[in-house]
């Protein structure tokens, strides 16, 4: 009875600690669940912040009477110094509305189809019509449950009558708030926004076209402390504080997309020249200099080398070289609210505890000639000025303070954010992922970069430069074809290695080796040398010019060596051969 009693005891302790151990292995398991899960991040999120116009050399530049100055410190210490700076970044149509349709869809102008500003068949209508529409980051990502916000402006053409009166709200996006007849009016106070389909404004008050100057200004305590207690307008203040607000106003559970798109440093066809800088940084870099001297290509003077336009442009005058310095300050001065509405996005971003999961990209729609190769006041063309650009991200991931030469454009940023995302689109794009590289500064590819641009025009107004009269004056009157605005001809080019190549419609091209002629100051088209590798561009040229997807983003080939490089193997090879046959016969020499 005892043993019985006692064999029972045994039993009951061991079905009490199997259940012990079966609970801990259950508890475990669990633990084990709830750990995986937390090891798996969320989606992380972006933010996509984009200027209008603006140069390398404007975001790297210093007042040089002040060199601790900077003209962006906070996106240079918060986004460069924290994250990674592709220096070959280019727009492949430099161009305000096809780049910015190239960045949500992927894809180059010529698969897109929007191929210039002006409406109807460019622009926010030509847009509205076509696939882009539908088809882009956007309506991508929304669809993958983000939400989406886009502040500031959005396309040329919007809100602009007769082909849009600014009241609807494009596919994809989940709050809108964007700025009306941008393109038209570069409106710096008096403009109107869209605020979820409803139009609001004006901001502030936009003066009379008669004077050309603004009637108020904001106060120079604003945005934070107004001294006179009236409302503050400067737009990019609005904008920045707008995306502030949408930022707070998300669930914390719920990945976003913000695209802000800032108008500054484009100028506002107010008196003085170049856009309106907000009142607390007014004349902060008055006596500026231009961003190049003449040995780097401003006023260029022996321009033989250059297409006809060029050649037949006259010299800068002393008005224009004035008008265009004051530009040029005024842009710099106009930056610097860009600069504070950094620091204040990446300032909410640390406040939501959502900085580490989200990548911060800092770029521009495109460049700006400030009188190099004699070209004022338009962008257009494939120069460096035009279409080399910034491009700073910051994210998971990325070690701070590290750079790439990997050769980059706006093509990649949608299919980069797609894969960063886990997201996929739903039509093929033209661009590539440059997610490897942010992990590995040291990865190169040859993948080529095409340049291209769809119309020819003298009506340099539409695309938001010089008033009419201003563009008659600069062409040196109604009949003549010189100018020195950049004009927006058709052309095509194909940037790849140290190699730039520029094919023009009339049968004139152009080859920079930019490694030893940064400024394209020296065209070698015409010279023997350049020969093979003038030949090899224009071959890779023809096979890009039409790509549409996969072929876009395949590697070229290497770049054949010029003339002298391959006499030169030539000779090292010879001298190699000499040196093993000494060798081989000195050891067949018999030992004595």
């Amino acid at each position: 009875m005892y043993g019985s009693r006692q064999n029972l005891a045994l039993a009951r302790a061991r079905l009490l600690v199997c259940a012990a151990a079966l609970a801990l292995l259950t508890s475990l398991a669990a633990a084990g669940h709830r750990g995986a899960e937390a090891a798996s991040p969320p989606q992380p999120s972006f933010v996509v912040i984009q200027t209008d116009d603006e140069t390398l050399d404007q975001l790297y530049d210093t007042f040089r009477q002040e060199p601790t100055l900077q003209v962006m410190p906070n996106t240079l210490n918060l986004i460069a110094k924290r994250g990674m700076t592709f220096n070959r970044y280019y727009v492949s149509y430099p161009l305000c509305c096809p780049s910015r349709v190239s960045l949500l869809t992927g894809r180059y102008a010529h698969s897109h189809g929007v191929k210039g500003n002006v409406q109807p068949n460019g622009g926010y209508f030509g847009f509205s019509f076509r696939a882009a529409d539908t088809h882009n980051l956007a309506v991508w990502l929304q669809n993958a449950g983000y939400r989406t916000i886009h502040v500031g402006k959005f396309l040329n053409g919007y809100g602009d009558e007769p082909f849009d009166n600014g009241t609807a709200v494009p596919p994809g996006w989940s709050a809108w708030h964007s700025v009306l007849k941008a393109d038209t009016n570069h409106y710096y106070y008096g403009y109107t926004l869209n605020n979820n389909g409803q139009l609001e404004g004006p901001y502030g008050d936009s003066g009379s076209w008669e004077s050309r100057e603004y009637s108020v200004r904001d106060d120079i305590g604003c945005p934070l402390a107004p001294l006179n207690g009236l409302p503050c307008f400067y737009e990019t203040d609005t904008l920045t504080r707008v995306a502030n607000e949408e930022l707070l106003g998300t669930s914390p559970e719920q990945p976003f997309y913000l695209q802000l798109d800032y108008t500054a440093p484009h100028g506002d066809f107010r008196k003085p020249a170049g856009p309106e800088p907000a009142p607390r940084h007014y004349n902060w870099f008055l006596g500026a200099p231009y961003p190049h001297d003449r040995s780097q290509g401003f006023a260029e003077g022996n321009v033989s080398d250059k297409p006809s336009f060029i050649r037949d442009a006259p010299y800068l005058s002393l008005n224009d070289i004035h008008t265009y310095r004051v530009y040029y300050q005024k842009s710099l001065d106009s930056l610097r609210a860009v600069d504070d509405g950094v620091k204040q996005v990446i300032d909410t971003l640390g406040y939501l505890h959502r900085l580490r999961n989200t990548y911060v990209i800092f770029t521009s729609d495109n460049g700006f000639f400030f009188g190099e190769h004699r070209l004022t006041g338009g962008k257009f063309l494939a120069y460096e000025p035009s279409t080399h650009l910034p491009f700073l991200i910051r994210g998971p991931g990325i070690r701070p303070g590290t750079e790439t030469n990997e050769l980059t454009g706006n093509i990649d940023i949608a299919p980069t954010v797609l894969e960063l995302a886990g997201v996929e689109a739903d039509k093929s794009v033209d661009g590539r992922s440059i997610a490897p590289f942010l992990h590995d500064p040291e990865l190169h590819t040859t993948r080529p970069l095409l340049f291209e641009s769809f119309f020819e025009t003298s009506d340099v107004e539409a695309n938001g430069t010089l008033s009419r009269a201003g563009a008659r004056r600069a062409r040196g009157g109604d009949g003549a074809t010189a100018s020195i605005l950049a004009p927006p001809k058709d052309y095509e080019g194909i940037v790849l290695g140290a190699y730039k190549y520029i094919a023009w419609p009339d049968g004139e091209k152009e080859l920079y080796d930019l490694e030893k002629d940064p400024y394209e100051l020296n065209n070698v088209v015409r010279i023997p040398n350049y020969y093979p590798v003038r030949n090899f561009l224009h071959r890779r040229l023809r096979e890009l010019e039409d790509c549409v997807g996969r072929t876009c983003r395949e590697e070229a080939p290497p770049i054949p060596p010029t003339r002298r490089e391959r006499q030169q193997e030539i000779r090292e090879k010879k001298v190699e051969q000499r040196e093993k046959h000494k060798q081989n016969q000195a050891q067949k020499r018999p030992i004595r």
